[in-house]
């Protein structure tokens, strides 16, 4: 507001003086105008009257008594127009000053009424930035209610809802980062909760080794073989919830692209061949030819592997496992099915959370396979079900949204 009132006074005086230099350049200009007009007048008096005095013809052209008489002559003679003419001299001189002091009053209560409205218009406006100010300390305090009927359709009111967005966002954002750092926090709690059992197990092992230097060979390599065991565990355990932790706290951008249906069913198939084999467990597949899916190969093997691992884990010696794919205008689906042991309506109401063991899971099971194959699935747009009936079997559904 100061460099406003200096830039505003500092126009008034330019302007001031711009219109008393044309004032005074067209005042000027009348009056040598006038003086042409009484010089000529005053050659032809004296050129047709030789006899008369000088002084009384220049005291009769100052001289205003008989004004109205001389109008009414230059009139008839077309001279001067009715009520147009001059006051002589002195009051020629008299109208050019007062012209100029009104003109300059005009110019400086314009000036003045014109910085009024100014300055009032800025302190309202100032009020309102106060008010902003004001606004902006309530959100700080996590003060979030909008009043929407204060608002005017002016660059103020825009700038209050525009500061209103970005806090909202900014404090979402924070809450959201906290919320990353809880999810990372609650998983290496969870890590150091896991890795408990597996590291005592191993130290008991190691110090038996150390401590029984006549240990038999058979019973070394069994100690040595568990701990070789134990230490694969860990390690996958480790590499499992780093994951889980990554793609909950939204630190992984996974990369979908187009990618066939039978190639993700072959690459996950291929990675639990030792497996099946080893558990006497066959997988079948029937797919349909030339389906793509939208996804991010590399996380949707994991999130199948997962659940095949399942599918063979609870899967009787010599059982079949059928991976079955389906497609339609609105999704693609694959259909896991097992004939083993099934799974009971309470495990399947928690069957996805994270560290949940059935009653049928083996000892070495974790529980974070299919919590981390649910999350993989939902983050690519899709749904996983599972519908299971004790001793018959279990069937995973993967249903990928095309919208």
């Amino acid at each position: 507001m100061k460099k406003l009132a200096f830039a505003f006074v500092l126009v008034a005086i330019v302007g001031l003086l711009l219109q008393n230099i044309w004032m005074a350049l067209r005042i000027s200009a009348l009056r040598g105008e006038n003086q042409i007009f009484l010089a000529t007048v005053l050659g032809n008096v004296a050129a047709l009257y030789p006899e008369v005095d000088e002084s009384q013809v220049v005291q009769a052209l100052n001289d205003t008594v008989n004004l109205g008489t001389g109008e009414k002559l230059l009139e008839k003679y077309g001279i001067f127009m009715s009520g147009s003419g001059a006051g002589g001299f002195v009051g020629l001189e008299r109208q050019y000053k007062l012209t100029r002091m009104s003109t300059n009053l005009f110019a400086v209560f314009l000036f003045v009424c014109l910085g009024l409205l100014l300055f009032v218009y800025f302190c309202i406006r100032q009020e309102k930035i106060e008010k902003i100010a004001a606004y902006m300390e309530a959100l700080n305090r996590d003060s979030y209610s909008l009043e929407i009927e204060d608002n005017t359709d002016d660059e103020l009111s825009s700038l209050r809802n525009e500061v209103y967005k970005l806090t909202v966002f900014m404090k979402e954002q924070a809450a959201r980062a906290l919320g990353q750092k809880k999810a990372l926090a609650d998983s290496v709690a969870n890590i150091s909760h896991q890795l408990k059992t597996p590291l005592t197990s191993i130290t008991v092992l190691v110090d038996n080794l150390a401590e029984n230097t006549q240990m038999d060979e058979g019973t070394r390599r069994r100690f040595t073989g568990e701990i070789s065991r134990q230490l694969s565990d860990m390690s996958w355990l480790v590499a499992t919830m780093l994951k889980l932790s990554r793609l909950e706290a939204g630190v992984v951008a996974l990369e979908r692209r187009p990618c066939l249906m039978k190639a993700l069913v072959e690459n996950a198939v291929q990675r639990l061949e030792t497996m099946s084999e080893l558990a006497g467990v066959a997988i079948t597949t029937e797919l349909p030819e030339n389906v793509y899916l939208l996804i991010d190969m590399n996380w949707t093997v994991e999130a199948l592997v997962n659940i095949l691992k399942n599918a063979i884990e609870h899967s009787l010696t010599g059982g079949t496992i059928e991976i079955r794919g389906a497609d339609n205008d609105v999704y693609s689906e694959l259909r896991i099915t097992d004939h083993g042991t099934g799974i009971t309506k309470e495990e399947r109401e928690k069957l996805f959370h994270r560290f949940y063991r059935g009653y049928t899971a083996k000892e070495d099971s974790v529980g974070i396979g299919l919590s981390l194959a649910k999350e993989i699935v939902e983050k690519q747009n899709g749904r996983i079900s599972v519908d299971s009936e004790e001793k018959k079997g279990t069937i995973f559904s993967i249903k990928l949204l095309k919208l």
